[in-house]
């Protein structure tokens, strides 16, 4: 068989066992509050359980709104973690999260911190943090997390977030 066969071969074998482990799907949302710093804000926000792309690796977006230190924040995030396979019911993970950023200066004089000279009223940033947490589901199926991110690139140099999640949510990752 030639290289390039070899080659379609693993990737369409990979690409079907990724596809048939992956369980992406409405699974749940809730609400979540927080504090960030640099800037101080105070965070709320709503995220969504959207499934696994395979087996403990979980995408979970969200949107916020922050306020506080003389600037409006909106966030857009894409989350993806790994949630460990432990016995109990807390749960640790793991991961990154992709974030846009939009910010609106109040009506200060002078430079303002995270500002891209544009007098357009708002600032655009994207970054990316490093993030970890705890989740833990209570019988009623609804599951509570506590989650640190911190600051890779352009955006808060720390997020310490709480939530709630509502909805049938992703099954509780197995140990093996």
């Amino acid at each position: 068989m030639r290289p390039k066969k070899i080659a379609v071969a693993i990737g369409v074998t990979l690409l079907a066992t990724a596809a048939s482990a992956a369980d992406i799907g409405w699974k749940g949302w809730g609400p979540r509050v927080g504090i960030s710093s640099d800037p101080d804000q105070f965070i709320a926000g709503a995220h969504f359980d959207l499934g696994e792309f395979t087996r403990n690796l979980r995408f979970q977006p969200s949107a916020e709104i922050g306020l506080g230190d003389d600037i409006v924040s909106f966030y857009g995030n894409a989350m993806t973690a790994y949630y460990f396979p432990v016995k109990g019911n807390v749960t640790p993970y793991a991961g990154a999260q992709l974030t846009a950023w939009l910010l609106d200066f109040d009506d200060e004089p002078g430079p303002q911190p995270f500002d891209d000279d544009f007098d357009d009223g708002f600032n655009t940033e994207i970054g990316l943090a490093a993030l970890g947490g705890i989740e833990t589901r209570f019988k009623s199926g609804t599951r509570f997390l506590a989650e640190l991110q911190v600051e890779v690139t352009n955006h808060p140099e720390i997020k310490v977030m709480a939530g709630w999640t509502f909805g049938k949510g992703t099954p509780p990752p197995t140990s093996r």
